[in-house]
């Protein structure tokens, strides 16, 4: 007999169906959520390229790396994912909704910078280049540069932590349904 319920552990080959569909659901879930992280961070590297390159190409110099937007990004989508595999900021849970999206926000701010960091001094030291060239790509290397890109980095991270925290509170597909398709929309909230 199957468990409607899924109060306990089925067996026979029920079990084994409904295991496989959960993996592979999960899967492809996990793809999904993966794809749009990817997607988020190569849009906000591409702006950072372009930005930097707009600047350098003022100044009469002319470089372009667009190619390492989609690279990061590839990179730094999985860094994310795995974080949040780890439950970085659970201890957040509980406090308000907007706290757990700046904190979050934070952390994988701060996450992302230090995977930056170590992503360059990586190609300095491939190319045998000294460490600190490596730290140049951070707003020239100036500390008020360094803390330029990283409240920008925070600020652009906001939105996307806002609408996970939305999506798992009224779940993924109310919220894709609420953005994504036409017509009046009506829900109702309940709070616990």
């Amino acid at each position: 007999m199957q468990n409607a319920a899924k109060t306990g552990p089925e067996t026979g080959a029920a079990a084994t169906g409904a295991e496989k569909a959960s993996l592979e659901e999960r899967a492809v879930d996990e793809l999904k959520h993966y794809a749009i992280i990817t997607l988020y961070l190569w849009v906000l590297f591409l702006l950072f390229a372009t930005y930097k390159h707009m600047l350098l190409h003022e100044n009469g110099i002319s470089v372009w790396n667009e190619s390492f937007a989609i690279v990061n990004a590839l990179i730094f989508g999985k860094v994310i994912l795995i974080f949040q595999a780890l439950n970085l900021g659970r201890r957040l849970t509980g406090l308000a909704l907007a706290w757990i999206v700046l904190g979050r926000s934070l952390m994988f701010t701060i996450v992302l910078i230090l995977f930056h960091i170590a992503e360059e001094a990586i190609r300095a030291w491939f190319k045998d280049l000294p460490l600190a060239t490596s730290i140049e790509d951070f707003g020239g290397g100036t500390l008020l540069g360094f803390a330029t890109y990283t409240a920008i980095f925070f600020v652009a991270l906001i939105p996307f932590f806002a609408i996970s925290e939305v999506a798992e509170i009224i779940g993924a597909d109310a919220l894709w349904n609420l953005m994504f398709t036409s017509g009046r929309k009506a829900f109702k909230l309940f709070q616990e």
